[in-house]
């Protein structure tokens, strides 16, 4: 495992999520059901990349949209970090046994009422997948240098019921990366990679 990243996840506080994101109104009451996402960090001969789904297109929520994997916990759960990981492997079908929690990152509400924390880890390199596809359609992997860089992520407000705030979005190849799954992404350049 990469010592410095450890490093740089544990010792640095990450950025804070987008102010006109949280003061959405939808944010105003505490009816938030617990959530957790996995953050997958893979080595690779070029750096580090993140693994991401693309979600299914029949999916009533979020079609199509790339995200981590996760979901919402679930009574059996043991922490959140069990929620990430077992979320993970029904998804995607990564093993737990190559999936290594590193750091919680800052909780986010969202939009569809969930309270999500993101778990940063890191996978192991051999790892494959068995996509569920009822609920993701394909994953894929992106350099965390690419997603981490300023010059690809661009802001744009959004106007939704009465209320206007910004959305970051992160394009990559022929993909588009925005909504909380970029929010977390950008939360994490502190991390120099």
């Amino acid at each position: 495992m990469d010592r410095y990243l450890l490093t740089q996840l544990l010792l640095n506080k990450p950025n804070s999520y987008s102010d006109a994101l949280l003061q959405h109104p939808r944010f105003e009451n505490d009816n938030f059901k617990p959530a957790a996402v996995l953050v997958p960090l893979v080595k690779r001969p070029s750096g580090l990349h993140l693994i991401l789904t693309q979600r299914a297109p029949h999916l009533r929520h979020h079609p199509s949209q790339i995200s981590f994997p996760g979901g919402k916990v679930e009574p059996s759960d043991l922490s959140l970090i069990h929620t990430a990981i077992r979320e993970t492997n029904e998804e995607i079908g990564i093993q737990p046994s190559q999936i290594k929690p590193l750091v919680k990152l800052n909780t986010i509400p969202t939009i569809s009422g969930y309270k999500v924390t993101p778990i940063v880890a890191i996978i192991d390199e051999n790892y494959t997948t068995a996509i569920d596809y009822g609920e993701v359609s394909s994953t894929f992997e992106a350099p965390l240098t690419h997603l981490l860089n300023p010059i690809n992520t661009t802001k744009h407000k959004v106007f939704n019921k009465k209320h206007t705030y910004e959305l970051i979005f992160i394009p990559f190849e022929k993909k588009l990366i925005w909504g909380i799954t970029a929010e977390i992404i950008h939360s994490m350049n502190y991390i120099s990679t």
